[in-house]
């Protein structure tokens, strides 16, 4: 079965330099290490992905609040190579193909996971999350029949007019949000173009397709693993200690958001070094439940959004949904009365009503444009040669924007230097001006920091300095008011 490991095998430094000043310098071949039968490079470094300062920053706190409900992980994920994954389930001689999936494939695609949860009424959840959901995913043999035998277990055991009809329409349901996913965020950017002048072509005159960068298979397995989650941990009570009951219901909640980077070449995938010197371009997978976000940064330092939030003023969550929502006496407008987000694992008292995890998929074409002629650049989503991509909290989002979060990180990088401002570095600066600005009941803060190729290389530029400038002042005269 496939596998998530917490660390990377890297090839040490030398022996990269070692065998860069063996190739021809013009070459254009690209620099790999050979495999042995493991499937490894050897002589390899193993890197463990949380102390892994200068690729990947990390950092949680609690604030204000008694409890830190905050979770992540980071991991590598180890999969079959698609093409035998499809053998396997297109072989009808194959009886017992979860056995022969789990024990005779070889584990050869590596796709680099992060994600970020924010637990509410518990933590229960968000651990959960940070510690199987991975693996979940990456153990999963995507199934049409197993999904749609999931899909049954909601409507007999979860129960509710929404699983019912789920279930109902469950051929449609498929077509649309998994073999076709119409609500991909791609399928926004280029629905208006039919033309098809917006393909991509590398040096030699191949076709990349940004519209097309997740199978069937690869949606369906998400689908499938974050069903399978919140159904054995959330809405099966059996498997819930009775402490972590109410009612006889588990109690608590949480959000995720989560970002799958890989080559676009699957064949570069086979080395896990992709993750330290891509050369290349990379799919950006993001998946989405509930209001964490997950923010780029491109090489001209702006910052773009890479989800979109479910939450009751959503008109389009409200269509999924069949119901209006209230609004509290605070003006803030609620789903059921109670929860601030229309997704999320757990919260089982409104899982009937629709309170699924069911994932929004969005996917990007990002990274090097290197072996891309200068013509072709611009057709990328975002430019290419992107900077680094943020995952955060709404700690963090409900008190600063996009751009001044984007801001914040180049101007840090700006001021300290490369040496001192790393992704680590970065990702605890993020949070502590959250601490610094947030009041008396500000939330938990989480920020990850991912570098992209072109990390470091944005202008100088602080659209935004003005205004954190003065969130800060207001924060530092707020509190010496309360102190009078």
């Amino acid at each position: 079965m496939g596998k998530a490991q917490p660390f990377v095998h890297l090839k040490p430094a030398n022996l990269v330099l070692k065998s860069f000043n063996k190739q021809n310098a013009s070459s254009s071949a690209p620099l790999t290490a050979p495999l042995n039968a493991k499937g490894t490079s050897s002589p390899m470094l193993r890197v463990n992905l949380n102390k892994f300062p200068s690729f990947i920053g990390h950092c949680t706190s609690r604030v204000n609040r008694r409890v830190n409900e905050d979770t992540y992980s980071i991991n590598m994920l180890k999969l079959p190579a698609s093409g035998q994954e499809m053998q396997c389930l297109r072989n009808k001689n194959i009886k017992d193909k979860k056995s022969y999936w789990d024990n005779e494939l070889p584990l050869k695609k590596s796709v680099l996971n992060l994600s970020v949860f924010d637990g509410h009424g518990s933590d229960r959840i968000s651990k959960l999350l940070a510690k199987e959901l991975h693996h979940e995913i990456a153990g999963t043999l995507p199934s049409r029949e197993a999904f749609f035998d999931l899909l049954r277990k909601y409507k007999d055991v979860v129960g509710g007019k929404y699983w019912s009809k789920l279930y109902t329409k469950r051929e449609a349901y498929f077509h649309r949000f998994i073999a076709n996913c119409n609500t991909k965020q791609e399928q926004v950017l280029f629905e208006n173009d039919k033309s098809g002048s917006r393909m991509i072509f590398d040096t030699w005159g191949n076709i990349i397709d940004k519209n097309s960068l997740l199978t069937e298979n690869e949606r369906l397995r998400l689908f499938t693993a974050y069903l399978n989650f919140d159904f054995k941990h959330c809405c099966d009570a059996s498997n819930v200690p009775e402490a972590e009951k109410v009612d006889n219901r588990p109690v608590g909640g949480s959000t995720a958001s989560s970002v799958f980077i890989t080559p676009y070449h699957e064949d570069d995938s086979y080395d896990e070094t992709f993750l330290a010197n891509p050369e290349s371009l990379l799919k950006l997978i993001v998946t989405q439940v509930g209001d964490t976000k997950i923010v780029l940064c491109d090489k001209n330092g702006i910052a773009h959004s890479l989800t979109k939030i479910h939450h009751p003023t959503s008109s389009r969550e409200s269509r999924r949904l069949g119901t209006s929502f209230q609004t509290d006496s605070f003006g803030d407008t609620r789903f059921l009365d109670n929860f601030a987000n229309t997704r999320s694992f757990g919260d089982s008292i409104g899982k009937q009503d629709g309170l699924s995890c069911e994932p929004d998929i969005y996917s990007y074409l990002i990274g090097s444009t290197r072996s891309l002629p200068h013509s072709e650049i611009s057709k990328l989503q975002f430019g290419g040669d992107e900077c680094f991509v943020c995952l955060i909290t709404d700690g963090v989002s409900d008190l600063m924007s996009d751009q001044e979060l984007v801001d914040l990180i180049t101007s840090t990088v700006n001021l300290r230097g490369f040496k001192t401002a790393s992704p680590q570095f970065v990702s605890e600066e993020v949070v502590r001006f959250v601490a610094a600005i947030g009041g008396q009941q500000a939330d938990n803060a989480t920020c990850l920091v991912l570098r992209l190729p072109n990390w470091g290389n944005w202008p100088c530029i602080d659209r935004t300095g003005a205004i954190r400038e003065e969130k800060l002042l207001s924060a530092s005269s707020g509190s010496e008011r309360s102190n009078v």
